[in-house]
């Protein structure tokens, strides 16, 4: 048997052009999966945002069947003392990093739950109100109301 050398080859890696391929196809689906993944994470944000507005609206709802009047207003961020219990995550900032506040007789509702500080984007807020009312931030349950995003329990 004969035995013939192997011819190296000068080329032992990628050209240039195979390199910039490549990286134009990992570009054009980051182009792709980033709109995409964007878009699930608000509407994420906005499912937790209503589910959360549902829990809280119940609790404040069974406190008012029970007792027949909404509990006393309180400062943002704070649990009303007579639901500390019940609503231990309303003393805890959104997922937008919002406050909750309570409202008893305040900006214009006789009840009503808010998002203070605006902090979110308004697409999350829009997205919410698609979920729990009209689509329309300035008319329906859930409005836009100046600093914050109020959920209407009583008018």
């Amino acid at each position: 048997m004969l035995y013939l050398p192997r011819i190296k080859s000068a080329q032992n890696g990628f050209s240039l052009i195979e390199v910039m391929v490549v990286v134009v196809i990992i570009g054009l689906l980051a182009v792709i999966a980033i709109p995409t993944f964007l878009l699930a994470q608000e509407q994420s944000y906005a499912s937790r945002i209503a589910n959360d507005l549902r829990t809280f609206s119940a609790e404040f709802e069974i406190y008012r069947m029970q007792y027949g009047v909404w509990p006393e207003d309180c400062q943002q961020g704070e649990v009303p003392s007579e639901l500390s219990k019940e609503l231990q995550k309303f003393g805890q900032p959104a997922i937008t990093k919002d406050t909750w506040d309570w409202e008893n007789h305040a900006v214009g509702v006789v009840a009503g739950i808010s998002l203070y500080g605006k902090n979110g984007e308004e697409s999350v807020m829009i997205r919410v109100d698609e979920i729990i009312d009209d689509g329309q931030l300035s008319t329906g349950r859930f409005i836009e109301n100046g600093e914050r995003y109020t959920w209407i329990m009583d008018w």
